[in-house]
């Protein structure tokens, strides 16, 4: 007889919560440690979405996660725009790529998604807060395509990781 798993609701909100959190504790130690937490962040956020597997559950964790990051952020409610961005481009890269709901979960659509989500996250964190708010100083170019290098690579392995990890805990890999 073949069982299978499904997650209850109240799973699936716990994931959310959990997972929101969790990048709050990630966001708020990342800058002190030299933003090297960037590979953890891309784990706990796509696993958490790819457990929960609904359209709007990347935007939902996002949006909880950066509430609770702008109560400690010097930019407090000016962070919001990176993490909606982050969360809205997930969602549509994964509805867009089928990932929600695929069985197993597509290693790489899944880290490619991540990765292009994080260059859309960068991008408008550089045009929103240091071109068009002037909230935070401009690095060189140089350091800025640095960055978002870093950023999409760590993205793209986290990201990896994380559906290495949903599909074998659903019994998929």
């Amino acid at each position: 007889m073949h069982y299978e798993r499904r997650s209850s609701r109240s799973f699936k909100a716990a994931i959310t919560a959990l997972t929101s959190a969790s990048l709050f504790i990630i966001s708020v130690v990342n800058p002190h440690v030299y933003h090297t937490l960037q590979v953890l962040f891309a784990i706990v956020y796509t696993s958490g979405v790819l457990i929960v597997d609904l359209f709007g559950s990347a935007s939902l964790i996002a949006f909880i996660g950066g509430l609770l990051h702008s109560t400690t952020c010097p930019i407090g409610l000016f962070i919001m725009p990176s993490w909606l961005i982050r969360g809205f481009t997930t969602d549509l890269l994964f509805k867009a790529l089928r990932i929600y709901g695929s069985r197993p979960h597509p290693y790489l659509k899944t880290a490619f998604a991540m990765a292009l989500s994080s260059v859309f996250t960068g991008l408008s964190h550089y045009l929103i807060l240091v071109k068009a708010l002037r909230l935070i100083p401009e690095p060189a170019f140089i350091l800025v395509l640095a960055i978002f290098a870093v950023a999409a690579i760590f993205s793209f392995v986290g990201a990896l990781i994380a559906v290495k990890v949903v599909n074998r805990y659903r019994g998929v890999s």
